[in-house]
């Protein structure tokens, strides 16, 4: 499973390693165009993603994961906003999930198994593994 991580700061990188199953590899990006061109040239399984900067294009960010095949689920977390809804994301792009920060680590690690089970039932497809 490859997980792309998008955050200026690498400690949710360092969270994310220590809570993930073993054997999760991570792709990391350290701004917003630098993980666009992961998503395009070599789609991760999965992203988590950090959303600081408040005036970047998020719901084209989730657009682009939800238009690969199979999708990109992506879960954003924010200290901004408390929802999609508020961060101004379409809905026709997909329903992400969102969490508001502070996390605590219980409902990260949740957050991320049901990334994980999502982004492999995206690779399965709906008649299972392939």
């Amino acid at each position: 499973m490859r997980l792309l991580v998008l955050d200026d700061n690498p400690l949710l990188e360092w969270t994310v390693v220590r809570l993930c199953p073993p054997g999760t590899e991570l792709a990391i990006a350290r701004s917003f165009e630098e993980a666009r061109r992961l998503v395009l040239e070599a789609p991760p399984d999965a992203a988590v993603v950090s959303v600081p900067p408040a005036d970047l294009p998020w719901s084209e960010f989730q657009r682009l994961c939800s238009t690969r095949c199979p999708p990109v689920p992506v879960l954003y977390l924010s200290c901004l906003f408390g929802s999609t809804a508020e961060a101004g994301f379409d809905e026709a792009a997909g329903q992400p999930e969102f969490l508001r920060k502070p996390v605590g680590r219980a409902d990260l690690e949740a957050a991320l198994g049901r990334l994980l089970v999502a982004a492999r039932s995206a690779h399965d497809g709906p008649g299972g593994p392939s």
